[in-house]
C-alpha cells in the first residue's frame, strides 16, 4: 500500500519515503515512527505504545521518541510549532493529522489484496475516540462496558487489539480471553486464558486466600473443578458454580483495585453457557473498581434456535452496555477500492436522538419498524443479515 500527503509517499510494502517520487534516506527507526502514525492517522497513538512498537526489545525514555518525532517533522517539512503533519497531544501522544490518499499495489491477477488496516482506523475514527472515551472514565474511576458485534470477517478483533494497545499505552493492565466452537473446549476457556494472562502461570502471589484453591484449580483446568461446569452437572452443582464464578469476579475487581484494568471476551456466540454467566455477573460488579469489559458477538447468536440465545439476548439489553455494531461497506474513495468498515456506536441516547431526527425505519418490503420498541428481542434475521440489529433504514450520521 502506498500514502500520499502532500509531495510525499509512504511505500509500506518496500518501507520507504519518497519526496516528489525520489525515495529519501532516513534510518529504519524513523520510517517505522512515520508508519505507525500514518497507518493508525485515525486515532490518537499514546506515547507508550508507540514506544514499544518501535523499541519492542528495550525500555526507552520520553526524550527518544520526542526526538525520533522531531527528526520526522524535519524530514517532512514541519515543525513543532506549525504540527501541520504530526499533531502533539501534549502528555498524551502523537495523531498524523496531513490528509492521506492511499493507492492499492497492482499485484498479480488473481492475487488477494493486503490487508489495510490503515482504511480501517481512518474509516471509524468516530468510534476509536469513543473508546478513547472509554479508557479516559476508566482512568477516573468510571468504568463502562461494551458490546462489539458484526459478522465474522467485519473486523470485530482488529479493533479489539487497536483498543489493547491503546489501554497498555496508557499503562492499564488488559487481558484477552477467546471463546471457541470445538465441542472438546473446557468450560469458561476464555475465563481461564484472561486469568493465566493476569495471575502469570499458576503463580498465587496477590490471590487472597479464601479465593486462591478455586482459581488454583480453575487455571490448572484440574479435573475436579472443571467436572462442576460440566452442562449434565448444573442441578447438582449450583452451589459449587456460584462459588467458582464468584471467586473469579472477586479476584477480577480486587486485581483492577490495583491499576485500571480491560478484560475482552471475544466471540461470545461460542462461549458456554458458564462463561457467559460469568460476563453477565462481572456487569453487576462494574462500579466496585476500575474495570472495563469488553464482549465481541456475531449477530447469529442472538437469534432463536441458538443455545445461548436467551443469555445473549439479555446481555445485549443490559441498560449500562454500550453496543458498537460494524458494517461492511465499498470505500468510494477514487482510489482503487479498498474493503473497509462503516461503524456506529449505539447507545440508547444516541438511538432515540436518531429516531427522533429521522422519524421511525423502514421495514424491507415497506411497514414501520421501532427498533426500542423491545430491546430484549432477538433482532429479525433478515435485519441482521441486511442492515445490521437496529432494522433497515439505519444510516450512520455524516
Amino acid at each position: 500500500m502506498r500514502y500520499a500527503f502532500g509531495n510525499f509517499e509512504f511505500d509500506s510494502r518496500r518501507e520507504i519515503i519518497l519526496h516528489n517520487g525520489v525515495p529519501l534516506r532516513t534510518r529504519a527507526k524513523l520510517v517505522a515512527l512515520l508508519a505507525d502514525l500514518i497507518q493508525r492517522r485515525g486515532r490518537l497513538v499514546y506515547k507508550q505504545e508507540l514506544a514499544r512498537r518501535i523499541w519492542p526489545d528495550v525500555v526507552v525514555g520520553a526524550t527518544s521518541l520526542s526526538t525520533l518525532v522531531g527528526e520526522a517533522r524535519s524530514l517532512l517539512g514541519d515543525s513543532g510549532q506549525r504540527q501541520a503533519v504530526i499533531k502533539t497531544e501534549a502528555g498524551r501522544g502523537y495523531r498524523f493529522v496531513a490528509p492521506v490518499l492511499t493507492r492499492g499495489e497492482t499485484g498479480r491477477p488473481g492475487s488477494s489484496k493486503p490487508f489495510d488496516l490503515s482504511a480501517l482506523i481512518h474509516a471509524r475514527s468516530d468510534v476509536f475516540a469513543s473508546l478513547d472515551e472509554t479508557l479516559t472514565r476508566l482512568s477516573r474511576g468510571r468504568p463502562r462496558s461494551l458490546l462489539i458485534s458484526g459478522k465474522g470477517g467485519s473486523g470485530k478483533s482488529a479493533l479489539v487489539n487497536e483498543f489493547i494497545d491503546m489501554a497498555r499505552g496508557r499503562g492499564f493492565l488488559t487481558a484477552i480471553g477467546r471463546s471457541s466452537a470445538r465441542a472438546d473446549s473446557p468450560g469458561l476457556r476464555p475465563w481461564i486464558e484472561i486469568l493465566r494472562s493476569l495471575v502469570g502461570g499458576t503463580d498465587e502471589t496477590g490471590i487472597p486466600g479464601l479465593l486462591a484453591p478455586d482459581l488454583r484449580n480453575l487455571i490448572q483446568c484440574e479435573p475436579s473443578s472443571m467436572d462442576w461446569l460440566g452442562p449434565n452437572q448444573r442441578a447438582a452443582s449450583a452451589q459449587a458454580r456460584f462459588r467458582i464464578l464468584d471467586s473469579v469476579c472477586r479476584f477480577l475487581t480486587a486485581k483492577a483495585r490495583n491499576a485500571p484494568c480491560v478484560l475482552i471476551v471475544e466471540d461470545l456466540h461460542w462461549s458456554d453457557a458458564d462463561s457467559l454467566a460469568l460476563f453477565e455477573q462481572l456487569l453487576a460488579f462494574l462500579g466496585e473498581s476500575p474495570l472495563t469489559v469488553i464482549g465481541t458477538l456475531r449477530p447469529e447468536g442472538l437469534l432463536p434456535g441458538h443455545p445461548h440465545c436467551e443469555s445473549l439476548c439479555r446481555i445485549r439489553a443490559t441498560p449500562s452496555l454500550e453496543r458498537i455494531h460494524l458494517v461492511p461497506i465499498e470505500d468510494s474513495s477514487p482510489e482503487p477500492s479498498t474493503r473497509i468498515l462503516q461503524t456506529r456506536l449505539l447507545t440508547p441516547n444516541a438511538l432515540h436522538r436518531d429516531i427522533g431526527s429521522r422519524g421511525n425505519l423502514q421495514r424491507p418490503g415497506g411497514g414501520i419498524e421501532d427498533p426500542m420498541s423491545d430491546p430484549h428481542a432477538p433482532p429479525n434475521p433478515a435485519q441482521l443479515e441486511l442492515h445490521g440489529p437496529y432494522g433497515a433504514g439505519w444510516e450512520p450520521t455524516p
